[in-house]
């Protein structure tokens, strides 16, 4: 110092400026190099979506964000999500040392609100850094559940009726959606009708009966579209022989038989009019297919019943049968007993013992050739005759009964069946 404070005037002052500078430079440098060490170790995050006024939807919301850690951080531990600044869940860290998917859960208590969110990345030496605020972000209502179950049916010859399950209760209408296929070439889908919330069924009133047709219905609201009902087309319905026949047995039961003419069911509706309405109502469904008749037993005496029969498919439900008509008879009245067969000049004889009294029109008498196969009416006598000569029997064992006559397609039960081989 002493060296210095002997120099010249201008030397000092040049040596003290030099002497500053460098400890200026050294000071800064040190200082520097501290403060970036520091921010090294210190993780990163950024909210690329959903942003500041965007809009969510109750229910789940992917957080779209990429994140890393600083120099010396030890790799990313875990997350934290704050809504409206207040702490909602911990995401720990993917074991392969990726991100995890984070979501923006927002419960229905808020739809229609604003809100605003946070994510908070913690790496493993406890070094934290937290995202920007995202504020503003409109709660709207999540999509609605899909449709389900459509089925369809032909009502007359240009429309159809379409049913569906409704299993949402957020929706603010429905789109019906349809595909033709006319000659060959196919129109795509494309919407023809919208209906109002809480629909379940409508009718396509313009359509050839020459033509298939496919049809899809889809719920809205205000934050979309829902997935697509199943698809129902009218492929394979035809009219079809059904030849429906409804007989009544007394008072109590009504016996229904059709010619099953479809390759492609899975089980057959059974439908019949409510006396005080005359409306259809389904009184069953089958269980499987290849079903040609059905006893109804829950009918009362003395009144008329209309049934009518279709058949279900995957996706459809056939156009319907033929209405058969039938009036059950006042009272039950016990079948003919004690039937015998036995040979006669050149055929067979059945006797029997009728119960009816005087309630009896005449008695039908039946045969089947061999162990299967259907009866075949051969003959009928009028109410006072209790026997039946059958001249023309085949060859082989055969097998008879007999049932009464009560009214128009009214009977008695059938008899017992009996055997004789000729």
């Amino acid at each position: 110092m002493e060296l210095i404070f002997n120099m010249p005037y201008k030397i000092r002052v040049f040596s003290f400026a030099v002497i500053a500078a460098i400890f200026s430079i050294f000071v800064s440098g040190c200082v520097e190099s501290v403060t970036d060490t520091q921010n090294s170790t210190l993780p990163s995050i950024s909210v690329f979506s959903p942003k500041t006024n965007d809009t969510v939807k109750v229910g789940k919301n992917i957080i779209n964000f990429q994140s890393s850690d600083g120099d010396n951080g030890g790799g990313l531990s875990f997350y934290e999500l704050y809504v409206n600044k207040a702490f909602v869940k911990k995401y720990s860290q993917n074991t392969d040392g990726s991100n995890p998917t984070i979501y923006l859960e927002v419960d229905s208590t808020l739809l229609g609100t604003r809100i605003s969110y946070s994510l908070k990345v913690y790496n493993k030496t406890g070094k934290t850094k937290e995202s920007a605020l995202q504020e503003n972000i409109y709660v709207k209502d999540k999509v609605p559940t899909a449709p389900t179950n459509l089925l369809l049916t032909r009502y007359g010859n240009n429309s159809i009726i379409l049913k569906w399950d409704d299993n949402s209760k957020n929706e603010k209408g429905f789109e019906l959606w349809r595909r033709d296929l006319i000659n060959g070439v196919e129109i795509p889908f494309r919407k023809i009708k919208s209906l109002a919330a809480n629909t379940i069924s409508t009718i396509d009133g313009n359509i050839s009966q020459y033509q298939d047709y496919s049809y899809y219905v889809v719920a809205y609201n205000e934050s979309g579209y829902s997935t697509s009902s199943n698809i129902a087309t009218t492929g394979g319905l035809p009219d079809g022989p059904w030849n429906l026949q409804a007989e009544a047995i007394g008072a109590s039961l009504v016996n229904l038989k059709w010619i099953d003419f479809a390759v492609n069911e899975t089980a057959f509706q059974i439908e019949r009019t409510d006396p005080l309405t005359n409306e259809f109502k389904v009184i069953k469904i089958t269980e499987g297919p290849n079903i040609t008749e059905y006893t109804d037993n829950s009918v009362s005496p003395n009144v008329a019943y209309s049934y009518r029969v279709a058949y279900f498919t995957q996706t459809s439900l056939s156009a319907y049968s033929n209405v058969a008509t039938v009036t059950t008879f006042n009272s039950d009245v016990a079948a003919p007993t004690e039937v015998t067969a036995g040979y006669v000049g050149g055929g067979i004889m059945i006797s029997w013992k009728s119960n009816s009294k005087d309630l009896s029109k005449g008695t039908i008498i039946e045969r089947r050739v061999g162990s299967s196969g259907n009866f075949v009416e051969i003959g009928s006598v009028t109410s006072d005759k209790t026997s039946f000569i059958d001249y023309n029997p085949a060859s082989g064992t055969l097998y008879y009964r007999v049932r009464q006559i009560l009214g128009t397609k009214c009977y008695t039960p059938y008899s017992e069946v009996i055997m004789i081989i000729y």
